[in-house]
């Protein structure tokens, strides 16, 4: 998870027509300003609550195409260190996005296929308890299932199953990047 310098009008951002909640909330922009371990603050202006590639895709063409310096951030479930999901002046994106109505689909299981479609900030243990209704489970998972499929992806995916199959990114078939254009 990258934080990336862009531009914008602070105000722009929150007039923008998304699926999602962009929240200003303060428990909101507590949470996103922490770090796991407590060792860094990051304030940001807002927390993005995505319930799609789009509304994430919205909130980064708009801060490039706008002409104050701000910052965007992923965060899963902030097990994050050292201010890495975390932005000072800019919108944290929450990937986990379970807030309010709408929401980002669960996983969706494939059993014929052997595959699963996963939202990058779903928790690892929520993908295992989906396959295995379906007497399925991945191939290559963390040893801590409590964090979040994006998150662990980002750095391959090394665990105790990556001797027999790989690490976590060598059994994925397909990601979708946001890029904001």
């Amino acid at each position: 998870m990258v934080t990336v310098g862009l531009a914008i009008d602070s105000m722009e951002i929150l007039r923008l027509g998304i699926d999602g909640q962009l929240s200003v909330d303060p428990s909101d922009v507590e949470t996103a300003s922490l770090d796991f371990g407590l060792l860094t603050r990051g304030q940001p202006l807002a927390v993005l609550h995505p319930v799609s590639a789009q509304d994430i895709s919205q909130v980064v063409k708009a801060v490039y195409g706008s002409n104050q310096v701000m910052t965007v951030s992923a965060r899963g479930h902030g097990h994050s260190i050292n201010g890495q999901a975390q932005t000072t002046n800019g919108v944290v994106i929450q990937m986990s996005g379970r807030k309010g109505g709408n929401k980002p689909p669960r996983p969706r299981v494939w059993a014929e296929e052997r595959y699963v479609d996963v939202w990058g900030g779903e928790l690892w243990i929520d993908v295992l308890k989906s396959t295995l209704e379906y007497g399925l489970a991945p191939k290559s998972w963390t040893d801590y299932l409590y964090l979040s499929v994006g998150g662990t992806l980002s750095n391959a995916g090394i665990s105790g199953q990556a001797f027999n199959h790989g690490p976590q990114i060598s059994n994925v078939y397909e990601l979708d990047v946001v890029t904001g254009q």
